[in-house]
């Protein structure tokens, strides 16, 4: 899967449960309910045992794969097998079996169906694919056959009976329910000149003295295609005819309940010309090592199907055994394992419970197992994450990107990924901010759909037991982004740190992969400290397009929750920019103007207060020249001197999420020093906020303005002593736009005077009929 893992969209795995349980076993197997789906179905009268594969690409182009190998390692890699590659055009009619067989495993994958499973996979998409590929032309000989519409002996006779008749049979088979099988098949295409294929290495041998004694005539032979010494685990049937060459090969062993309709079994048949394709030579029948497989059969030991969805795992017991009654949970990722409630599993082996709050699916970053015991038995199943699938088939790779920087195992790329996606979707970032509360659970929205946990939709307990959900809240479709932004604002800096900055995992071995993989950590740094970081122009680019989406939403209190998301990006993403230390300290500025009148009333502020606090402190730590410029801030964020308890309560505090975030390893003392000498500065507000209460008073002692003018003083002067008009002093108390004038006339001032009131807070209005001395004590 990992070849495929970059691009795809939609991955569905249907799979007996036999090759289910094996997969239990599988400590490589991160995915499973996560970036891809698992549906477990058992058979009602054998295995389910196709090997087929569907393939789209974003283009359109379109392929297929039926063969002998399970989706595992051997069937993948060290096997012997065969492998038919299906192209639309030259293969359109062997779509068309494709689909009905698709069809068919639809309409039978279902709770108490042939197929008989927890909650019926949805494979409507593949079922068009195959469809729409059986309509382009082509005039290749293939056709795909299947059990589901008949058994395949009956197939392959009547695919003989149009060549004339068989010649020949030889089978190449790592089974053969001793001679049993290929006695139904030779009997069904009417052909007493037999040969089994005896291989260097196979999980079982043909019994060609059983075979003689029951009358049946079978030589052994073999060839170079099936002489190495990889285990034998293709099957194939040359069938020479006498008005051509019939190879089928697919899925089915020489076996009773393969070529019978006990299984479910896929193969593809290809007609060719009468010569002979692999140079049978004669072998010895007694040159084949058993390997020990066993023959694919109906799963006896019991194992469990579970669903995660709206915040209850559901499941049900598959395969063999009495399950009913108490069982003790234990949930395992990794190496870590957590503790459940007990469950109760009903005669039918249906259960559900919630689990334990503690456990939150998405800050897992592998797959998920769930193990019952009771006494010396245990039932294990993986956690199919619902609303990660559909995410997963909804976004696409972007998806599994998101889903892995929420469990904190990110690669560069996705990091890379996220960020562009940012400057493509930014809307869809801050309306997750506004569902959200910009990830402050406290401050979700009240009203309309609320996601309290991820992927809440509805009881799971309403679902009934053929998988029909009950009435309950609609998925609202964003559930990852909204569960990003709960984690930026909740995770830890450490736990984040490097993960976007190493090698990509996906080119890791399984087995490193998997040791590398911890929860809610990444991976270990580069030798010599060397690490990758995000290009500084993708990180730009999607901190300006948020900054452009956050300010059409007016300044006020609507604009608090895009705030807190802003802010943790800039904390916790920023800083992986290679040029993350010019970045963050700009970024940073340019988040202050934003939050510019942004603070909220109806609610307490003290969360974006804290935010607001600690930005100003960083910047200060990083170039004390600012101290005023962010007193300045402090004093317009809460309208006038600071407030006392403002300045006790939220006051940096070293190891607290915002401060290790924004500034890693700082200390306490550098922490306060920075605020003290925030507050310790004095503003140009203060000097005119002084001058206005000093003025108060007749005569009472004041500092004249830096910047005044001669008769701007004395103006001032003669105000103090109450001499003349007193209406020659106007306080302009609402901020002032770009180009500055007389609140009390309206004219405005002119270049010059634009800069000094700008620079000083105070001017003269040059309309003849006003001359007042303005100055500033807006915030």
């Amino acid at each position: 899967m990992a070849a495929v893992n970059r691009s795809y969209r939609d991955f569905t795995v249907v799979t007996d449960v036999a090759g289910y349980r094996s997969s239990l076993a599988d400590v490589g197997a991160v995915g499973i309910g996560r970036d891809y789906n698992l549906v477990p179905v058992q058979c009602a009268t054998g295995v389910f045992h196709p090997k087929i594969g569907l393939f789209a690409a974003q283009d359109g182009e379109i392929r297929a794969t039926v063969g002998s190998g399970n989706l595992s390692f051997g069937g993948w890699g060290y096997n012997n097998e065969v492998l038919e590659v299906l192209r639309p055009g030259r293969d359109s009619a062997c779509f068309s079996g494709l689909a009905d067989l698709i069809e068919a495993i639809q309409r039978e994958a279902r709770p108490g169906g042939f197929l008989d499973c927890l909650r019926a996979p949805d494979l409507h998409n593949y079922v068009s694919l195959a469809r729409r590929s059986s309509l382009v032309p082509g005039s290749g000989t293939g056709r795909l056959l299947h059990t589901m519409a008949g058994t395949l002996s009956s197939q392959i006779a009547g695919l003989v009976e149009e060549l004339g008749g068989a010649e020949e049979l030889t089978v190449v088979s790592p089974f053969f329910s001793a001679h049993h099988g290929i006695a139904a098949l030779a009997e069904a295409v009417g052909c007493d000149n037999l040969r089994v294929v005896v291989p260097p290495r196979a999980p079982s041998v043909f019994d060609f003295a059983a075979a003689s004694a029951s009358g049946l005539q079978v030589r052994p032979v073999s060839c170079d295609e099936f002489n190495d010494s990889r285990p034998l685990h293709s099957k194939l049937f040359d069938i020479g005819c006498r008005q051509g060459r019939l190879i089928i090969s697919g899925s089915a062993n020489a076996t009773v309940q393969a070529l019978g309709r006990a299984n479910v079994e896929a193969v593809v048949a290809r007609i060719h010309d009468r010569a002979p394709m692999f140079g049978w030579i004669s072998a010895n029948a007694l040159r084949c090592q058993t390997t020990g497989e066993e023959a694919p059969q109906e799963e006896e030991r019991a194992s469990l199907a579970i669903d995660y969805d709206g915040g209850v795992i559901r499941g049900r017991v598959m395969g063999g055994g009495v399950t009913a009654g108490t069982w003790t949970v234990s949930i395992a990722w990794g190496v870590r394992r957590e503790a459940g409630p007990d469950v109760v599993i009903d005669e039918d082996g249906y259960f559900a419970f919630k689990p334990p709050s503690s456990f939150d699916p998405m800050r897992v970053g592998s797959s998920v197992q769930l193990i019952l015991l009771r006494e010396a038995a245990e039932l294990r199943g993986w956690l199919i994450l619902r609303g990660f699938i559909d995410a997963m088939n909804r976004r696409g790779p972007i998806a599994r990107s998101l889903g892995r920087m929420i469990a904190g195992i990110e690669t560069l790329n996705d990091l890379t990924a996220i960020m562009e996606y940012v400057s493509r979707e930014p809307q869809a970032f801050i309306d997750a901010a506004q569902r959200t509360g910009g990830g402050r659970s406290d401050r979700e929205q009240t009203a309309g759909l609320k996601v309290i946990r991820p992927f809440a939709a509805g009881d799971a307990f309403e679902i009934s037991h053929d998988g029909a959900r009950g009435s309950g809240v609609v998925s609202n479709g964003d559930e990852l982004i909204d569960a990003l932004v709960r984690m930026l604002a909740t995770a830890a800096a450490q736990e984040n740190d490097d993960s976007g900055d190493d090698e990509e995992e996906d080119d890791l071995s399984p087995q490193e992969g998997s040791d590398k993989r911890k929860h809610g950590g990444g991976k270990e740094p580069k030798s010599g400290g060397q690490t990758q970081r995000v290009k500084p122009q993708i990180m730009e680019m999607a901190f300006n397009r948020l900054f452009q989406e956050l300010v059409r939403v007016p300044a006020g209190p609507a604009r608090a929750p895009g705030l807190f998301l802003v802010f943790d990006m800039i904390a916790k993403i920023a800083p992986r920019s290679s040029l993350g230390e010019e970045l963050v300290p700009r970024l940073l500025t340019k988040w202050l103007q934003t939050a510019t009148g942004s603070r909220p009333l109806d609610v307490d502020p003290t969360g974006l207060d804290e935010c607001v606090a600690a930005t100003v402190s960083r910047l200060v730590i990083g170039d004390p020249g600012k101290a005023r410029a962010m007193h300045e801030f402090l004093q317009a964020w809460t309208g006038g001197e600071v407030p006392e308890e403002f300045e006790v309560f939220c006051e940096p505090q070293a190891g607290k999420l915002n401060e290790e975030a924004l500034a890693p390893g700082t200390t306490q003392s550098q922490w306060s020093e920075a605020w003290s000498a925030i507050l310790a500065t004095r503003t140009p507000w203060n000097r005119m906020n002084d001058l206005r209460k000093s003025l108060a008073e007749k005569n009472g002692p004041y500092e004249p303005p830096s910047g005044a003018t001669t008769n701007e003083l004395a103006t001032i002067s003669r105000f103090s002593a109450r001499e003349g008009r007193l209406d020659r002093i106007v306080w302009m108390e609402s901020k002032a736009g770009d180009k500055p004038g007389c609140p009390r006339c309206g004219f405005r001032f002119p270049g010059l005077s634009q800069s000094r009131f700008k620079r000083n807070r105070i001017a003269t209005c040059d309309n003849f009929h006003c001359g007042r001395v303005v100055v500033d004590v807006s915030l």
